[in-house]
């Protein structure tokens, strides 16, 4: 059940991040406020940039570790921890993660130099 709680956490931060991606750019030609705020892209390019140190130097993400030493004490899965475990951990060799969370990292730059933020944090 808590294995579950962090998954779900964790879960629910990647969807931030990656949204990002998209909501930034788009969110800037509509005019939506929010996607100007300093401490929003502070913040999603600090998620950004932690994810890509961590494939860099080849570490797992903390989330992961405290979900997997939960799982160890757990002996069975809920419905939706399954699913979502299903959806968000991909089988492939950690070279393609490395260069897909550095070109992330380099899309989130470019985003921020192209539609900067505006105001203090």
């Amino acid at each position: 059940m808590l294995s579950d709680i962090v998954l779900f956490i964790h879960f629910f931060l990647v969807l931030l991040v990656v949204s990002g991606f998209i909501l930034f750019p788009v969110g800037y030609w509509v005019d939506w406020r929010w996607v100007r705020l300093r401490w929003i892209r502070l913040l999603h390019i600090g998620f950004m940039g932690f994810v890509t140190l961590e494939a860099l130097v080849g570490i797992s993400c903390p989330l992961t570790i405290i979900e997997n030493q939960l799982r160890g004490r757990e002996t069975s899965e809920s419905f939706v921890g399954y699913w979502v475990r299903q959806i968000f951990y991909w089988d492939f060799p950690a070279a393609f993660f490395m260069v897909l969370y550095l070109l992330c990292l380099v899309w989130t730059c470019y985003v921020w130099k192209k539609f900067p933020p505006r105001g203090s944090i």
